[in-house]
């Protein structure tokens, strides 16, 4: 029974080694700026990335930093020889979007088949690259996986877990927009995608000069140069990453965010445009029912449309947290959705 079992081990063992050896080359590509504090982390979650060793390079390009972010990068590949890879962008070309130079210079060189994307400031379990790579099915180009914030150790107040279930919000739409195919947004910190795909979209040459977007935008354009994208809802996939440290942060953010929508295919923009409009009229509507202007029915009409925005909004999210294995932050919806 015991050499049975020894054998039963072995022949897992050899199967198992026999997968790994057919699975790519992936580079782990990020971009980094004054991260020395955060950056740590993340390193160490990709160094134990349950990946072969042989078939994964990481690459992180330093982006003129001014703390000791390169001394983090040099400490990280003299004590892990061979297996990470820094490079130094000291200047910017003027109209190139700074990040966009940074992971256009750190996928010069890579060289796998595959290119995971995440930031200086997240961290994510062993299984990240595997839960990806499932999602890798003939002719999808990319992968997108779900980003939340880190949760304090006291855990989120109310406003705190308002904006993590607002950021959620973002991954739960991608979701339900690549299950119709239909492609809008992704998130940065956690995507990947097939160096075939990309190059045949043309990379970052479109939106090289719009300072955001390297999500987005690609997405969009490997979609539109025929390939198939998927959302990754495995829990192994999930990336987390630290929130804005106040309001005003949060607020810079989104409107970053905004700002780039206007340079969307014309689809996405028409898309964005009938939703903002949605919202705009059910605002007005309110507003004129408040206000006792006009009839006494454009006031009935802003309380449908505000009752329709929060169910669906309920449902939805309800759904997607429950797909992320995040739904205690539901707690939170009433003071997202009336912020919103």
């Amino acid at each position: 029974a015991q050499q049975r079992e020894a054998e039963e081990g072995a022949r897992q063992e050899h199967a198992g080694a026999g997968k790994d050896a057919e699975l790519p080359l992936v580079t782990v590509l990020v971009a980094a700026r004054d991260e020395e504090a955060r950056l740590p982390r993340t390193l160490d979650c990709l160094l134990a990335q349950d990946w072969p060793r042989d078939r994964l390079q990481l690459v992180v390009v330093d982006d003129r930093s001014d703390d000791a972010t390169p001394q983090v990068l040099r400490d990280f590949a003299a004590r892990h020889p061979g297996r990470l890879e820094h490079l130094r962008v000291n200047a910017v070309p003027p109209g190139v979007s700074p990040k966009k130079h940074a992971l256009s210079l750190g996928l010069q060189a890579a060289r796998g088949a595959w290119i995971a994307v995440t930031d200086a400031d997240c961290t994510m379990g062993a299984g990240w690259l595997r839960a990806l790579a499932r999602r890798f099915e003939p002719g999808v180009g990319m992968v997108l996986g779900v980003t939340a914030y880190e949760e304090p150790a006291q855990g989120f107040s109310p406003a705190a877990g308002a904006r993590a279930l607002e950021f959620l919000s973002y991954g739960v739409a991608a979701a339900g927009l690549a299950g119709v195919g239909f492609p809008v947004s992704a998130n940065a910190n956690n995507l990947a995608y097939r160096r075939e795909a990309f190059d045949a979209a043309g990379g970052y040459s479109a939106h090289g000069a719009i300072v955001s977007g390297d999500d987005d935008f690609t997405l969009q354009a490997i979609h539109a140069a025929g390939w198939d994208f998927r959302f990754c809802a495995d829990h192994a996939a999930r990336v987390r990453t630290e929130p804005p440290a106040d309001f005003c942060a949060f607020w810079e953010q989104r409107k970053r965010w905004v700002g780039k929508t206007i340079h969307y295919r014309r689809a996405q923009v028409a898309f964005l445009s009938l939703v903002y409009l949605f919202y705009v009229s059910t605002a007005a509507l309110l507003a004129c029912g408040l206000l006792r202007i006009g009839p006494a029915h454009l006031g009935l009409l802003g309380l449908a449309g505000l009752a329709a925005k929060t169910g669906g909004e309920y449902m939805s999210m309800r759904a997607g947290l429950a797909l992320f294995g995040l739904s205690p932050l539901m707690r939170f919806f009433g003071i997202a959705s009336a912020l919103h």
